[in-house]
């Protein structure tokens, strides 16, 4: 999701967009802030076409703090039974409107309230996530879709560790309604899809970040898969008993992300402080 265009800047890739100097699908948050030569400079040789231009590189390695972990000032709603001392699920917490949270995130199309409940510690990483990536893109907010929601359309999100999260037109696939799907990349030149992907890869690590590691992606990209792999080796994170931190599943991942964190997970509000003592290996996870 964009930030708001001003009228002129509306005529103005109206008007480049009838000329050609524009894909379909651009977005002025994408463009480069680029630093005019120094006065005296000597004549540059004509860049390459975007279209002929390499590949960006992959993002370096950042440093453990540059992604913040923090859960909104917000109250959780809880069950009755968390009082009491209940195990999960009679015990679980209600994900705040987005109105409560400064509209850092938006509900994915009808997710019903009921199906935005779960364990407190994912209800604190779904507003931590949403919360640090609406800061790293201002304008732009994170979609959530169900958590804890059993029944015939998930085979999971039983245990209130499970989520759904999309970030439209940003991944691979947009989801246009039931059955219907729509490729977000394929009008895009290869600086404008990398930029895409970028924001995927972002949401990747802001999560990885603020599980320290023990979490699991379902999404289906092979480019992102691999450059977020790198990234997370490189941070020295170490797989959790979830097995491998991302990885495709069936197509349906296609179009947004399916995490899922371990029950032993921190409540919170510090995240990232997951994972620093031994733990079992657990069973292996069953099919998704």
């Amino acid at each position: 999701m964009s930030a708001r265009r001003s009228p002129a800047r509306r005529a103005l890739s109206v008007a480049l967009l009838a000329a050609g100097a524009l894909a379909p699908g651009f977005l002025w948050s994408e463009q480069l802030a680029v630093a005019p030569p120094p006065a005296h400079a000597a004549p540059r040789a004509p860049a390459a076409p975007a279209w002929e231009a390499p590949d960006p590189a992959p993002l370096p390695p950042v440093a453990a703090d540059e992604y913040r972990c923090e859960v909104p000032d917000v109250e959780i709603e809880k069950a009755a039974a968390c009082d009491r001392g209940a195990p999960y699920p009679y015990c679980h917490h209600q994900l705040p409107e987005p109105w409560k949270v400064e509209r850092s995130y938006t509900v994915w199309r009808n997710t019903s309230p009921e199906h935005r409940t779960a364990r407190l510690a994912l209800v604190n990483l779904a507003l931590a996530t949403a919360a640090e990536y609406s800061r790293i893109y201002p304008g732009e907010v994170l979609a959530i879709g169900d958590l804890d929601a059993p029944g015939p359309r998930h085979e999971t999100h039983d245990e209130g560790v499970d989520m759904d999260l999309y970030l439209p037109s940003a991944m691979a696939v947009e989801n246009l309604r039931l059955g219907e799907y729509g490729e977000n990349y394929a009008d895009l030149t290869p600086l404008q899809r990398r930029m895409r992907q970028g924001r995927v890869e972002t949401l990747a690590r802001i999560l990885a970040t603020c599980t320290n590691g023990r979490l699991r992606i379902f999404y289906n990209d092979e480019e992102v898969e691999a450059r977020f792999l790198a990234w997370y080796r490189a941070r020295g994170f170490e797989e959790s008993e979830l097995g491998p931190p991302m990885r495709a599943h069936n197509d349906l991942h296609r179009f947004h992300f399916h995490v899922t964190i371990p029950q032993d997970s921190p409540d919170g509000p510090d995240l990232a402080s997951a994972g620093t003592a031994p733990r079992q290996p657990r069973p292996p996870a069953r099919n998704r």
